[in-house]
């Protein structure tokens, strides 16, 4: 498995944790697919995985150095890393029976805020910063961020945060109902744990039949948003705004 990504056991539960700290945990294609495997591989052998990022920072979203090469990439590229490594963070973790809890601190924007809205609950520290900031790039969300926003705040919210870009603090996400707890930053961690020991004192089979009970309502929905964005994001990551907004970026 990927250095970037590393698993620990501890009884049912696994620990999964983005290692590239000195990137804020962003995300390039290796290490997108290296989540997908590691909460694969956690869901065979654990009834609840915490996913979590090393340094204080859970994921600060697309890693920027890889993806300025996109825009020379061809459509077709384009798509098939989206859909193989990004997008396959998406579905691993809404189709593993294990319950996966997002341990927030720090940023979680962009395509990191997708990953923690897939997944099944959310705590987040009082640092936390959350953003669908793709819109400052001139993109869409590429992992399923346009419907899973609006299926947690509603869509006149969800309209407000991905058109804006705006970064909101952990208590206005709670408010908003991105999150479903907020504690202080050290105790993230501990109250990750504890929230999956309320759940796994409940019957194992029961747990994972509610959880796909809650994924197969939303299937179809999510699903569309990542074919559209599989479709779309292509030509955006390819435009004259694109390698505009990404120059403004590095400097």
């Amino acid at each position: 498995m990927s250095e970037a990504v590393t698993t620990r056991f501890e009884g049912e539960v696994a620990w999964v944790t983005l290692r590239r700290p000195e990137r804020r945990n962003a995300l390039d294609a290796a290490s997108a697919a290296a989540v997908a495997r590691a909460v694969e591989e956690a869901g065979g052998r654990a009834r609840a995985i915490v996913l979590h990022g090393d340094g204080g920072a859970f994921c600060a979203g697309g890693d920027l150095d890889e993806l300025r090469s996109w825009a020379g990439r061809s459509h077709d590229e384009i798509a098939s890393t989206l859909y193989g490594s990004f997008q396959a963070m998406i579905r691993a973790v809404r189709g593993t029976d294990a319950v996966v809890v997002a341990a927030i601190t720090g940023p979680a924007v962009g395509a990191g805020m997708d990953l923690a809205l897939a997944c099944d609950l959310r705590v987040a520290g009082r640092g936390a910063r959350l953003g669908q900031v793709w819109v400052r790039l001139g993109v869409i969300p590429g992992t399923g961020g346009a419907f899973l926003t609006q299926a947690l705040t509603g869509p006149g919210r969800a309209a407000e945060l991905l058109l804006t870009g705006d970064l909101i603090d952990a208590e206005a996400a709670l408010a908003a109902g991105l999150v479903n707890a907020v504690v202080e930053d050290d105790r993230v961690l501990e109250e990750a744990d504890a929230l999956t020991r309320r759940i796994l004192r409940h019957p194992a089979a029961g747990v994972a039949a509610n959880k796909r009970a809650y994924v197969a309502a939303t299937d179809e929905a999510v699903e569309a948003a990542l074919r559209h964005a599989a479709r779309v994001q292509p030509e955006r990551f390819t435009s004259d705004e694109f390698r505009a907004a990404v120059e403004r970026v590095r400097r």
